[in-house]
């Protein structure tokens, strides 16, 4: 029986036995694309050295920048257009202060997942997008007021939807490490690239402002309602602009990210260094001071970020790069504030009791504290010639099913835990 003739699903298995049957795999393929191209990544993790399968990857690298030619830009500006309409127009009717937390970077969100699906057609995205948008709104909608746990579950909410764009990126292959890791790459890269559209808007926005005030009377009053609505519908349609530029015309490299890890990694690490010394020095302390405290957390998740991009962007090589050892002592630095923190928010449990926002704070702290001495114990057996690069970028990936996991439990149960308080 051949092996493309069964309708069961495909295999990296599959794949191997089918490698010097050159139709069989063209037949296998074009029955289920997507799930071809996750089982082929698993296959050379498995065979790395087969030509045929690295035929077939290069085929990917090529086919799967989609979008491109009018078609996918006007449908990019129709999604941009009605992305900043959804944002802006409803907030008229049920106001600014309750609308805009809730729905405005959730919806920013689902213009992003609605992008890859139609550039992929992938079923898959727009059923997770119906389910979990219906269900989002819903719950939104009916959360009471600005309560501690209200606000953490708003909070996280963007969060989630980050975890379903992951999934819309990556379609079914989903699981497989360079899915992952090229999720984490486009992540970086439209950081970048949205906010280089959003300086462009700055500036156009600026010079129109600036020649209707030279040639109306009540310019200014005009400029404000300018910001207010179209300045806001801009700005709630840049991510998606800039995920086209990332997908369409730079073609998913940039090549920016790369060269910023690598210069701000070092950098980072002499000012945590530099800052803690000094924080310590002049007397402040996270167990007492709060600001402290929200500040060490925010050190965390920057640090976090720069080190799962780097261990991203630094490629499959198997050399020690000096940029590996900087990791290494980046992530022991970091190690020692998490801890820190983690017993500054210990002792704050103890002494002043449970409330919601300590709660988050303790069991984010702990996800990240699990991450991070995952990654940097992956690190040092890789700069000692213990483990090669796929451990390092499985090390950096592992995780984030456990972030969108949190994410779902303190937007859907923490507040109902503390009776929306």
């Amino acid at each position: 029986m051949n092996h493309a003739d069964t309708h069961s699903r495909i295999t990296a298995a599959q794949i191997l036995d089918l490698r010097t049957d050159l139709q069989a795999l063209e037949t296998l393929y074009r029955r289920e694309p997507q799930q071809f191209k996750a089982a082929l990544a698993e296959a050379l993790e498995q065979s790395p050295d087969a030509i045929v399968l690295k035929v077939w990857e290069a085929r990917f690298s090529d086919t799967d920048i989609t979008g491109s030619g009018p078609r996918c830009l006007f449908q990019t500006l129709a999604l941009a257009l009605a992305t900043g309409v959804a944002v802006r127009v409803p907030a008229i009717w049920l106001g600014e202060d309750w609308y805009y937390p809730r729905f405005g970077p959730m919806l920013v969100m689902i213009s992003l997942v609605a992008y890859f699906w139609l550039q992929s057609g992938n079923r898959f995205a727009i059923k997770l997008v119906v389910f979990l948008g219906i269900g989002s709104v819903a719950w939104v909608s009916v959360l009471p007021g600005y309560t501690d746990s209200v606000v953490m579950a708003i909070v996280h909410l963007p969060l989630l939807w980050w975890a379903a764009l992951g999934l819309a990126f990556a379609g079914s292959g989903w699981r497989g490490l360079k899915e992952r890791i090229d999720f984490i790459r486009y992540n970086g890269e439209l950081l970048i690239l949205a906010t280089l559209v959003a300086i462009s808007g700055l500036v156009f926005s600026g010079i129109t402002g600036a020649l209707f005030d030279m040639t109306m009377d009540g310019a200014g009053e005009w400029g404000e309602w300018y910001m207010e609505n179209l300045g806001l519908m801009g700005a709630a349609a840049v991510p998606v602009m800039a995920t086209f530029l990332y997908n369409t015309v730079f073609r998913r490299h940039t090549g920016i990210p790369p060269v910023l890890a690598r210069v701000f990694t070092p950098l980072f690490l002499v000012m945590l260094i530099v800052y803690l010394v000094t924080a310590l020095i002049s007397g402040q302390n996270a167990f007492v001071d709060r600001d402290f405290l929200v500040i060490v957390n925010g050190l965390l998740l920057v640090v976090l970020g720069m080190t799962v991009l780097s261990i991203a962007e630094r490629g499959a090589s198997e050399a020690v790069l000096w940029t590996d050892r900087t990791n290494v002592a980046l992530l022991a630095v970091t190690l020692l504030v998490d801890l820190m923190a983690l017993s500054a928010i210990l002792f704050r449990l103890t002494m002043m009791g449970l409330t919601p926002n300590r709660v988050v704070v303790l069991g984010a702290n702990l996800v990240i504290l699990a991450h991070l001495i995952t990654i940097f114990r992956t690190q040092v057996k890789f700069v000692r010639g213990a483990v090669g690069s796929t451990a390092i970028m499985q090390a950096a990936t592992r995780y984030l099913p456990v972030y969108a996991a949190w994410a779902a439990f303190v937007c859907f149960v923490l507040p109902i835990v503390f009776g929306f308080a």
